[in-house]
C-alpha cells in the first residue's frame, strides 16, 4: 500500500484553496481509479436513489461511504456515444464519433491515455461489443479484456469474468504504480434474463404493480419488441420490471465482489472509486419500452454517479447540482492531482461537493443517435428535432414525468434559453468541420461496423443493436 504517496496527496490538497483544487501534478500521486459502470442502469430503480425494492445492496453501501449526485445525466444516451463523451470529455462534434462516424478517432486523448502517461497501469474488461477495440475504446489501456472474445459465451458468464479479472486486478497490488481500472456489466440490457433464483426474489412481493398487458410489436414502441418477449411468455409490465431488476441485483452482487477484494488489497484508503452508467432506460414512459436514447426524455438520460474516496470526499453526502458523464475525466484527474488536457468541456464535480457553488453548469447539452439536440438549465428542457424543425418544452420539476409540452405557449419568454441551444448547434457545425479534417490529416477512415468480428457482430444482434431477422429495429 502507498502510504507515502497518499500521504502527499492529503499535503498537496490541504495546500490548496481554489474550487478546482489548486495546481495538478505533471505525474501521479498515487491515487487509484476503479471505475465501474452497469449498463443501461436507471438511477431511479437503486434504492440508493429511493427505489422501493432492494436491487442494489453493495451498491447502497458504496453510496454511504461517498458522495450520491442526485442529478446526474449523459450526454448521449447510447453506449458508443456516452463513453467516447466519458473518456475524452467532449461533445460529439469534438471527438469524432457521431450519428455518421461510429468510433472513436485515436486523435483524441482519452482519460485512459492521460493516467498513462502520468505513470498508472491501465486495464479494462468490459462486455458490449458496442465496446469493440476496433472501435476505439481501448486508447490508453496496456489490457483491455473483451470478453465475448474469451470464450465466455453466456451474459453470466461474460459478467463472471469481469468480476474475476477485477478481482485478481486490485489484488496485484503494484508499490510503484497506482492502478486505472474500469469494468463495464452489460446487465441490465436487454434481453432481460436474469437466474431464476435471482428473479423469484422479485417475483410476488407486491411492490410494483403488474400493470397492463403487453402486446407484441415490431419496434420499441406501443408494447414489448418480439426479440425480447420472455421465454415464458410474460405479458404483463411488471413481469419485465421484475426482470429488470434481478438483472440490476445480479450486477450489484458482481460489484460487491470486486470493492470487496479491493478492500481485502489494503488499497481500498488510496482508490477513488467512480461508479456510474452509460444511461438509463424507458420502461413503457412516452409508450416506449425496454430501451434507450430515441428520445431525450430522462428515463434515458438519468444516469447515477457516486464518489467515494476515503478520507477525501465526505461520506453518506448528496449533491443535488446537476452534472453530466462529461464531468467524470476531470473529476477524476482533480481527485488524482494528474494535469489536465486541455480543451475539456466538462468541469471538476468538486465545487459542487465542497459547497463553494450550487450550480456547476448554467446549462447542459444533450444529442442523440436521431439527430435530437437538447439544452437544460436544470428545470427547463427544450428539445428540437431538426427532421421536422419543432421544439418541444418541459419543465421537470414541475413535471417531473415530461407529459406536458409547454413550447407553444412559452415560446416568446424562452427566447434567449432557444438561442442558447441554437448557438450550440452552430458551433457543433464548427467543431464538425475541424474533427473532419482531423481525421483525414490522421489518415482515420471511420470503421465501419461490418469490419467487426463476427462474434462482435453476433454480440450486437443478440442486444438488438444491428437487425437479426426477429423484427427488431436496428440501432446503433
Amino acid at each position: 500500500m502507498r502510504t507515502y504517496a497518499f500521504a502527499a496527496l492529503l499535503a498537496v490538497t490541504a495546500a490548496c484553496d481554489d474550487d478546482s483544487g489548486g495546481e495538478l501534478a505533471p505525474v501521479n500521486v498515487g491515487v487509484n481509479v476503479l471505475l465501474v459502470t452497469v449498463d443501461t442502469l436507471r438511477a431511479d430503480h437503486l434504492s440508493a436513489y429511493g427505489y422501493p425494492r432492494q436491487t442494489s445492496p453493495n451498491i447502497d453501501a458504496l453510496a454511504e461511504r461517498g458522495v450520491v449526485f442526485d442529478q446526474a445525466f449523459t450526454y448521449w444516451p447510447k453506449t458508443r456515444g456516452s463513453f467516447a463523451a466519458l473518456f475524452t470529455g467532449l461533445y460529439a462534434s469534438q471527438h469524432g464519433l457521431n450519428v455518421r462516424d461510429r468510433d472513436l478517432p485515436g486523435f483524441n486523448q482519452t482519460l485512459a491515455e492521460t493516467l498513462s502517461a502520468a505513470g498508472y497501469r491501465t486495464a479494462a474488461a468490459v462486455d458490449n461489443g458496442n465496446l469493440d477495440e476496433a472501435l476505439g475504446y481501448a486508447q490508453g489501456f496496456e489490457t483491455y479484456e473483451q470478453t465475448w472474445l474469451v470464450d465466455e459465451t453466456t451474459e453470466l458468464d461474460r459478467t463472471e469474468a469481469i468480476t474475476r479479472f477485477g478481482e485478481r486486478f486490485v489484488s496485484e497490488g503494484d508499490e510503484n504504480a497506482p492502478f486505472f481500472l474500469w469494468l463495464h456489466y452489460v446487465n441490465p440490457h436487454t434481453p432481460y434474463d436474469p437466474p431464476p433464483e435471482v428473479l423469484s426474489r422479485f417475483r410476488g412481493d407486491g411492490l410494483i404493480p403488474r400493470g397492463p398487458k403487453l402486446p407484441r410489436v415490431t419496434g420499441y414502441h406501443g408494447g414489448v419488441n418480439r426479440r425480447i418477449v420472455a421465454v415464458d411468455g410474460e405479458d404483463d409490465w411488471g413481469d419485465y420490471i421484475d426482470r429488470y431488476d434481478a438483472e440490476i441485483a445480479v450486477a450489484d452482487e458482481h460489484v460487491g465482489r470486486v470493492l470487496a477484494a479491493l478492500d481485502a488489497s489494503g488499497e481500498a484508503s488510496s482508490t477513488l472509486v467512480v461508479f456510474s452508467s452509460d444511461h438509463g432506460e424507458s420502461l413503457g414512459e412516452h409508450d416506449y419500452f425496454f430501451d434507450h436514447g430515441h428520445d431525450l426524455f430522462n428515463p434515458s438520460l438519468r444516469i447515477p454517479l457516486i464518489l467515494s474516496f476515503p478520507g477525501m470526499l465526505p461520506t453518506a453526502s448528496r449533491v443535488a447540482g446537476t452534472v453530466t458523464n462529461l464531468d467524470v475525466y476531470p473529476t477524476i484527474l482533480d481527485l488524482s492531482r494528474v494535469s489536465y488536457p486541455a480543451g475539456l468541456q466538462g468541469k471538476s464535480v468538486l465545487p459542487l461537493v465542497r459547497g463553494t457553488t450550487d450550480t456547476l453548469h448554467e446549462q447542459v447539452f444533450f444529442q442523440n443517435d436521431q439527430h435530437l439536440m437538447g439544452i437544460s438549465n436544470g428545470r427547463l428542457k427544450l428539445v428540437h428535432d431538426p427532421k421536422t424543425d419543432t421544439f418541444s418544452l418541459f419543465d421537470t420539476f414541475r413535471d417531473p414525468t415530461e407529459a406536458e409540452d409547454r413550447y407553444a405557449e412559452s415560446a416568446a419568454r424562452i427566447a434567449p434559453f432557444k438561442a442558447q441551444l441554437s448557438s450550440f448547434r452552430t458551433q457543433t457545425i464548427a467543431w464538425q468541420q475541424a474533427t473532419s479534417a482531423a481525421r483525414e490529416k490522421a489518415g482515420a477512415r471511420p470503421v465501419d461496423d461490418s469490419e467487426l468480428s463476427e462474434r462482435t457482430l453476433e454480440l450486437l444482434r443478440d442486444h438488438g443493436y444491428i437487425g437479426n431477422g426477429t423484427g427488431a429495429d436496428p440501432k446503433k
